[in-house]
């Protein structure tokens, strides 16, 4: 594999060795973000009898977090491009870690909103910057890898977050979940801020040395990030569904159900340890045969649901859902230039939460609940034209990655 001088980032630093505790440090944060983003959902109950509302306001709280996130995240990493990016990294956790403590202590379900649309603006920067934070920690060679490893916390928030925090909701109070939340936060943002490499882009050029015409690096980008709002349409399309999928069009025996979406979590995880080394070593192939695989993985859940091939299908779902997300950044970032890969990070933020915030809706009009099918089927489609972006992006992006 061989990788343009315009791709590495100019801050990588010179020795090979993997810095494994620096990602780490990263991949807690991603943890810690990811879990409070959903969080309301696994403490449904408690938040309700809390702040004396109803079901579907609480589940506002996760929808009001996510349009946050969609509008604020580009114009926040544009207007601190020019900063550290540990200390925009850092800052943006310590402002995250304010936000969730405020939800902690929040009153009323109004100050809740509140507390939310904060915490939304830290997370859609903190999203903005850390991929990018960690690609200049790394050489070309382990880049991949450790994308991999950071951006792995947010598959173990799936697994391990969501029932955490409910288990602190049931044992204290759902207050206590915000506030252990807020207080990990802060901590890791002292941390990163204190400990980890300073990390400043390259100064502009002066306007008359600056290249004639747009970075040629934007229209790949552009294409992936397509790719990524189609991606997570086609798949909350389905999984906003799963239960009634597994029950319903598969028809498992409702106490086999925690155990076969536990094995989805799983084969996830499996899928990012997998997607670093290949990121590494087949980052174009191995894309697209994901991207593939999971396109089949629908088919199967859309027309033979019932047969034992659905549990290839689940496993399969859940590792390329796992492996997708790794090796699309790491592919991203070897094609975004210095003045692109910024925008790059923010832009497949909004567009992957803007398929988010669609892919329910849209799966409830093909079928939702009542006939998870149509969803799965919707899924699959929508899996085939992000394959068909993504095959477009290499493409044009092909001048900066083999």
């Amino acid at each position: 594999m061989s990788t343009s001088t315009a791709s590495i980032p100019t801050t990588a630093p010179s020795a090979p060795r993997f810095p494994v505790g620096a990602l780490l440090l990263l991949s807690l944060a991603v943890f810690v973000t990811v879990t409070a983003e959903s969080l309301p959902a696994g403490l449904l109950p408690e938040m309700v009898e809390g702040l004396q509302t109803d079901p579907l306001e609480v589940g506002l709280l996760i929808s009001v977090w996510a349009l946050t996130v969609i509008v604020t995240s580009i114009p926040l990493a544009r207007l601190t491009a020019r900063f550290d990016r540990r200390l925009v990294a850092a800052g943006a956790l310590a402002g995250f870690a304010l936000a969730n403590a405020a939800t902690a202590l929040a009153p009323t379900y109004e100050v809740a909103v509140a507390t939310r649309i904060a915490g939304g603006v830290a997370h859609g920067l903190f999203w903005a910057i850390v991929i990018v934070y960690a690609t200049s920690l790394l050489a070309p060679s382990h880049l991949g890898r450790g994308l991999a490893l950071v951006t792995a916390g947010g598959t173990v928030a799936t697994l391990a977050g969501l029932p955490a925090g409910a288990l602190i909701a049931q044992l204290l109070s759902w207050r206590w979940s915000f506030g252990v939340l807020a207080a990990v936060a802060l901590a890791l943002a002292a941390v990163i801020a204190l400990r980890l490499p300073r990390r400043t882009p390259e100064a502009a050029l002066p306007r008359a040395e600056r290249p004639a015409g747009a970075d040629a690096s934007l229209r790949p980008i552009v294409l992936f990030a397509a790719a990524a709002l189609v991606f997570a349409l086609g798949q909350f399309a389905t999984f906003t569904y799963v239960r009634p999928l597994l029950e319903v069009s598969a028809r498992a025996p409702e106490a086999q159900v925690p155990l076969l979406l536990f094995g989805y979590g799983a084969a996830g995880l499996v899928g990012v340890v997998v997607a670093g080394p290949l990121a590494d070593r087949w980052p174009r192939g191995s894309l697209v045969v994901v991207l593939a695989s999971l396109a089949v993985a629908f088919g199967i859940l859309s027309f033979a649901a019932d047969t034992p091939l659905m549990y290839v299908a689940l496993a399969a779902w859940g590792f390329t859902i796992g492996a997708y997300f790794p090796l699309q950044q790491s592919m991203l970032m070897r094609i975004a230039t210095d003045r692109t890969r910024t925008l790059a990070s923010a832009g497949v933020v909004v567009t992957f939460n803007v398929g988010i915030a669609a892919g329910p809706w849209l799966g409830d009009l093909v079928g939702g609940a009542d006939s998870p099918t149509g969803a799965t089927a919707l899924s699959g489609g929508a899996v085939v034209i992000a394959l068909v972006l993504v095959i477009a992006a290499l493409a044009a992006g092909s001048r900066y990655a083999a």
